[in-house]
This record gives C-alpha cells, structure tokens and sequence, in this order.
C-alpha cells in the first residue's frame, strides 16, 4: 500500500470513528431522553391508577350509601347489580339469581312502562318515570323512576342504570289531599254563607249562595272585581284593614257593608275576610265569607 493510498485510509478510518462517536452521543441523548420519559409515563400512570381506584372508591361509595334505590341491568333488563337500598325496596337481594325488571311491574302500567322503556332506547335516558311496582312479597309501592343508557368506548349501549325513589306514602298524602279539597269544594259549594277567593281585587271563584245573593252566574263574577259589586262610598271602612292585611300585620277583618246586586239593588251583608298566606308569608289570595244581614239591618233602622 502506497504511503498516499494509506494516508486516504487513515483519513477514512478518522471520520467512520467520529461518525461512530457522534452516533454514540446521539444514541446516549436519545437513551436518556427515552428514560426520562419512561419514568415520567410511569408516574402519570401510577397518578392515573391511584386516580381510577379514588373515583372507583368514592363511586362505589355513593353506590352503596345513596339513600335511593339505585339499580343497574343489562338491556334485556336482567338485574346486574343494585345497593341495599334497591335490595330493601323491591325486597331481592342480589344473590336471587334471574331477577328481570318486568316481573317487577304492576301489569295495569305495563304499557306504560313499555313506552318509557322505548324512550329509554331511542333518547338514551327518561325521567320523572312514575308507576306501581310489585316487591317480593307482592306488596304495590308507587315509584318515581330517572334512567339513563351506560356505553362502551364505541359509544355503543350495553346497559342501563336508574335511581329509584319510593313516592308510595307521598302519593298517598296526595291522594289524601285531593279528597280533602273535593269535601271542602261539596262543604263550600253547599254553604249557606256567600264565599268568594279574590286576588288583587279580582274574583277568582264564588259559591252559589254568592252568586243567588247578587244575581250573578259564575261567567260574570270571574271577569268583574270586588269594587264592581262593592260601593265605593264604603271603600275607606276597608282600605285600612286591606293594608294591614296585606302587610301582614292581621290575618282577617269583619265588616258590614253593601253589595250592588246585578239587579241595581242593595244588600248589606257581614264580611268576615281571611287571609292566605304562601310559605313565606306573602299574601297570596283572600277569601270572604259573606252573610246577608239586609232584614236585621232594617229592622234596626226601623228601631232607632
């Protein structure tokens, strides 16, 4: 080998060592940057898996201490897990095996439930779902239902999860109440006493012994006000009690004055009214009770 051809491999073997050596400190970078990434994944996902077992925690948490029924099952509606509460209301517990949703529902609501279920399908959610059930021991509670579709990471549904809330003694008290105003309405309706609901001055409702007192039908009254049957000259006997009523300051007044009949004739009657309050206390309607006292009035006047 000449001393030139050895020079040019001399040369050649200079730049593949520092080629090897700049590969070496690039390979060295990388390796560590490689390293610091690894560990720096590993952290965020031993984060991310501490995270994971929280939420679980805390979900199964609410699961197990909400204080509704809570019920998830498959979208054939087979039962997969429900809390003690679910086991509590409908009476399973969620080691009996095959329990199906349908054999919970009480059959007169069965279409109902049908439609509901279709909208759960179609929508992905319902709510405000009120029907009958029947527990384990046969037993009819009313509930109040608000369901929703659970999805895979396709966004496809493979279950359906619902909190349900027993409105069995609710219903009840409602059901209560509703009969209780249909006795007042015969008790007002059949009172020999004239009674009127006003708001604002506006006739809002009135019995029929108001109506025969003044001549007027139930259309007339709920399109006039109290000042339309009322004389203006006995207005100021009023207005001060009006005030402290709508201040809150009294809850009822009596007074006598005069009635203008549909026929332009007067009658005086005794006015006991009452006030009904909201929650908070603000006046939201007035109800009178009116007694026709025209004969004692006149016989009175013939006296003095």
């Amino acid at each position: 080998m000449s001393s030139e051809d050895l020079d040019i491999y001399k040369r050649a073997l200079a730049r593949e060592r520092a080629a090897r050596k700049q590969a070496e400190i690039i390979l060295e970078e990388k390796s560590a940057e490689l390293f610091s990434i690894t560990n720096q994944l590993k952290q965020s996902n031993t984060k991310l898996e501490k995270l994971v077992k929280e939420k679980t925690s805390q979900l199964e948490g609410i699961f197990e201490n909400i204080i509704d029924a809570y019920v998830v099952m498959d979208l054939e509606g087979n039962v997969l897990k429900m809390n003690e509460a679910a086991e509590d209301l409908f009476g399973y517990q969620m080691k009996d095996r095959d329990l199906n949703v349908v054999s919970l529902i009480y059959r007169d609501d069965l279409e109902y439930a049908i439609a509901s279920f279709q909208e759960l399908n179609e929508k992905g959610f319902f709510t405000d779902y009120q029907a009958r059930i029947f527990t384990k021991d046969h037993t009819v509670k009313w509930v109040q239902i608000n369901a929703s579709l659970v999805y895979d990471e396709q966004n496809k549904p493979i279950a359906a999860q619902g909190i349900v809330r027993n409105i069995t003694e609710a219903k009840a008290n409602i059901d209560i109440i509703e009969e209780q105003k249909r006795e007042l309405g015969i008790i007002v309706e059949n009172s020999s006493l004239g009674i009127v609901l006003t708001e604002n001055g506006n006739i809002l409702k009135a019995n029929k012994a108001f109506q025969n007192l003044l001549g007027y039908t139930t259309e007339d009254l709920i399109k006039m006000t109290v000042k339309d049957v009322s004389f203006s000259e006995d207005y100021p006997q009023s207005k001060g009690f009006l005030e402290q009523l709508d201040a809150g300051e009294i809850d009822n007044f009596v007074i006598d004055k005069r009635y203008r009949k549909k026929d332009g004739s007067v009658v005086w009657a005794k006015t006991n009214v009452n006030a009904v309050r909201s929650v908070l206390g603000n006046l939201k309607y007035q109800v009178a009770m009116v007694e026709d006292i025209t004969l004692s009035r006149e016989k009175a006047l013939m006296l003095e």
